[in-house]
């Protein structure tokens, strides 16, 4: 069943504590770790996860955008992060992280920046988790949604069939939400469209609820399809 993973970093970072308690019931709580290299920006690191995942019993998600992932992982898995995705484009050996997080009894994530075929990932069908499709770049007006992210998820569904859980990151919003839901996405990070709403709980349930409604029209109702366990 379709669903969304918030992320904290669109959040009063000041009060996180009161956020936390609020999204109490959440399916997910996604956690975007940048390092200014990879990424320009620079969010948060391992000490703040840990006081985080004390906080709240929601599972943790986490977007490693880091050039060396490796050296996260198990802070991360020790904080009681439950998911943990990091780039294809830092990989010089993909199977050595998804080993280290399996090895940590996590579960392994990898992501797509929006330029890297989706075919890439043939070599290790079976090793990984979950897929992220990164469905923004930055550039001169800002990170608006890339289209090209619809053919991306359709080409992830043909390659790794129903059961892979295949989330989209970035821009997602009420005007393209259908659409990347009938691609065959099961499930999306939301971060200001969330967090920044005048309520965040009611934009929660409103994507959620919306994206369900959307599988439902699809055909999808989630019956035996293993995105639908929480982390």
């Amino acid at each position: 069943m379709f669903t969304v993973s918030p992320s904290i970093y669109s959040a009063d970072l000041l009060d996180l504590r009161k956020v936390l308690k609020e999204a109490e019931g959440f399916e997910h709580i996604h956690l975007d770790i940048d390092d200014g290299n990879f990424v320009r920006g620079i969010s948060f690191g391992t000490a703040l996860v840990e006081q985080i995942a004390k906080a709240t019993s929601v599972p943790l998600d986490a977007h490693l955008e880091v050039l060396n992932p490796l050296d996260h992982v198990d802070g991360l898995a020790k904080a009681g992060v439950s998911l943990i995705s990091t780039h294809l484009e830092v990989l010089d050996y993909p199977s050595l992280f998804l080993s280290r997080v399996h090895n940590l009894g996590k579960k392994a994530g990898i992501a797509l920046n929006l330029k890297t075929p989706v075919s890439f990932l043939e070599p290790y069908i079976g090793q990984f988790d979950q897929l992220l499709l990164v469905s923004v770049e930055a550039d001169e007006e800002g990170l608006p949604f890339r289209r090209g992210v619809l053919k991306k998820i359709r080409q992830a569904r043909e390659l790794f069939g129903p059961d892979l859980p295949v989330w989209v990151d970035g821009g997602i919003n009420d005007g393209n939400l259908k659409e990347v839901v009938e691609a065959g996405a099961s499930g999306v990070v939301i971060g200001r469209a969330v967090f920044q709403a005048e309520n965040f709980r009611e934009a929660y349930e409103h994507y959620l609820n919306a994206g369900r409604a959307y599988e439902k029209e699809a055909g999808r109702n989630g019956k035996g399809r293993k995105e639908n366990a929480v982390f």
